[in-house]
C-alpha cells in the first residue's frame, strides 16, 4: 500500500513513516523541506510543500497521485512565522480531506490530540478539532487518534522539556501537580499502522493514552530516574505567575522561528492536565515500561542538559555582538588610530561595528541563526588575526581584548553546533 505522511519526518511523523516501512509499505513523505526528509528517512519518496500556501484541493492533486491511504502527523503549536493555525491545522488539512475525496484515497488517519474539541481554551485544540470534525462529515473511510503525552527514544519539544527539567539540580515545575497520562510513541505509529491495514476498525475516534494517571512531577521524576540521576534533593512548583515572563519571551521566540515548548498554549494545556476522554484503544505501555524499553546513555544526559542551556548561549552571543556593534558605532573615532587612524580607519571600524549588529540581530531568527553562528566564528578568527598583525601589545593588555575573542569564537561554533533542529 502507498501511504502519504503529511509531516512525515516529525516527531510522531517519522515514528509512523519508518513503522509503514516495517510492515512493507510504500511510504511518501510530505514536509517543509524534502532534502531534510531524505536524509532522516533515505527510503522514502518525499515531496516539498507548505501547508500555508495551500488554498484548496487541487494543490493536493499532484501529491495524490497513486496514493491509498494518507495519515496527517502535521501540527504547530501555536501561530507564529511559521503560519496560523486556522491555515496549517484548519484549512489545509479540509483540503486534503476534500481532495483525498476526489481522489479516491481509502483510508484518512487524522492524529489529533487529547481535549481537541471546538470550544477548547487554545486555538490548537480547537482548530485540530475543525480538522477532525469536517473528517467525520466527509465521504472517507477514516480514523481520528487522540494521543496523550507522547514519550518516544528521541525528543522534541515537550518531552525534549521534561527530560531538561530532570536534568537540572534541582526539581523545577510550573502545574506540577496536574494529571498527566502517557502513550508510547511506537504504540501510536503501530495505530496508525493498524488504521491503514484494516486491523483497526474504520470510524474510529480512539483515544492513546496508558491508564496510569501520574502528575507533572512524577513524569519528571520518572525520566530523571531514566537518565541515571540520583534522586532530586529538592523540588519546587513554582506559582504560574512566575513563568508569565519567560511564556512572554518564548511567545515573542516563536514569532521569530523559535518552537518553544515553554509558549502560552503549552502552558494552558499543562494548567487543564493531559487526561484522556472517550473511548480507548487496547492497554498501552505506562510510562515506566515506555522508558525502560528505550535505555537512556551519557547522549541523553548530555541533550537534557544542552536544550536549556541553547537558549542562553543564543542570547549571550547576540547581546555580546550587538553590544559590541553599539559600542563600536558610538565611538569610532577613539577606535580608529587602533588600525592606522584617519577617515579609513574610522570607516573600517564603523563597517566592522555594523557587521557585528546584524550577525548579533540575524542569530535571533532561528532560520538564520545557523549561519549567523558559523559567520561569528569566521569573523572571530579575523578579527584575531588582524589584531595580532596591527595591535600585537593587545595580547599583554591586562583586560585581554584579543583572549576574550577565543571563547566568543568556542561559543559561536558550539551554537552552531546545536542549531540542528532535525
Amino acid at each position: 500500500m502507498r501511504v502519504l505522511v503529511v509531516g512525515g519526518y516529525g516527531f510522531i511523523g517519522r515514528a509512523v513513516a519508518e513503522a509503514l516501512q516495517r510492515h512493507g509499505h510504500d511510504v511518501v513523505g510530505w514536509g517543509r523541506s524534502a532534502a531534510i526528509g531524505r536524509r532522516i528517512l533515505p527510503g522514502a519518496r518525499w515531496i516539498e510543500g507548505n501547508l500555508t500556501r495551500i488554498l484548496d484541493a487541487s494543490s493536493w492533486r499532484q501529491a495524490l497521485i497513486g496514493i491509498d491511504a494518507v495519515i496527517n502527523a502535521s501540527g504547530a503549536l501555536q501561530d507564529g512565522v511559521d503560519g496560523s493555525l486556522s491555515q496549517l491545522q484548519g484549512r489545509a488539512i479540509i483540503a486534503l480531506i476534500d481532495a483525498c475525496e476526489d481522489a479516491g484515497v481509502r483510508h484518512f488517519v487524522q492524529i489529533s490530540a487529547v481535549g481537541a474539541v471546538a470550544n477548547a481554551n487554545t486555538r490548537f485544540m480547537a482548530t485540530k478539532a475543525t480538522a477532525d470534525s469536517y473528517l467525520r462529515q466527509s465521504r472517507l473511510s477514516s480514523t481520528i487518534l487522540r494521543p496523550a503525552l507522547v514519550i518516544g527514544r528521541n525528543a522534541y519539544g515537550g518531552t525534549a522539556l521534561i527530560r531538561a527539567l530532570a536534568a537540572l539540580p534541582i526539581t523545577l515545575t510550573v502545574h506540577g501537580k496536574r494529571p498527566v497520562q502517557c502513550v508510547a510513541l511506537d504504540d501510536v505509529a503501530a495505530a496508525c499502522v493498524a488504521a491503514v491495514e484494516g486491523t483497526l476498525p474504520a470510524g474510529r475516534d480512539l483515544v492513546l493514552a496508558a491508564d496510569e494517571r501520574l502528575t507533572l512531577q512524577q513524569v519528571v521524576a520518572a525520566h530523571r530516574r531514566w537518565l541515571g540521576l540520583p534522586p532530586a534533593r529538592l523540588a519546587l512548583d513554582l506559582p504560574p505567575a512566575l513563568a508569565v515572563p519567560v511564556t512572554l519571551m518564548a511567545d515573542i521566540a516563536g514569532w521569530l522561528g523559535w518552537r518553544s515548548p515553554l509558549r502560552s498554549t503549552a502552558m494552558r494545556v499543562m494548567r487543564d492536565g493531559v487526561l484522556a476522554e472517550g473511548s480507548s484503544g487496547p492497554e498501552l505501555a505506562p510510562l515506566a515500561r515506555i522508558l525502560a524499553a528505550n535505555p537512556s546513555g551519557a547522549q541523553d544526559r548530555i541533550a537534557a542538559r544542552l536544550f536549556l542551556l541553547l537558549p542562553i548561549i543564543i542570547l549571550t552571543l547576540a547581546a555580546l555582538w550587538i553590544g559590541s556593534g553599539i559600542v563600536g558605532m558610538a565611538d569610532s573615532a577613539r577606535a580608529a588610530p587602533l588600525v592606522g587612524g584617519g577617515r579609513r580607519a574610522q570607516l573600517l571600524v564603523q563597517i566592522c561595528a555594523v557587521t557585528d549588529a546584524a550577525l548579533g540581530m540575524a542569530i535571533l531568527i532561528r532560520r538564520w541563526a545557523r549561519a549567523a553562528a558559523l559567520l561569528m566564528a569566521l569573523v572571530s578568527v579575523g578579527y584575531l588575526a588582524a589584531g595580532s598583525l596591527f595591535t600585537p601589545q593587545l595580547w599583554l593588555d591586562p583586560l585581554a581584548p584579543l583572549l576574550k575573542i577565543l571563547p566568543a569564537f568556542g561559543l559561536a561554533l558550539v551554537a552552531a553546533a546545536l542549531l540542528d533542529r532535525r
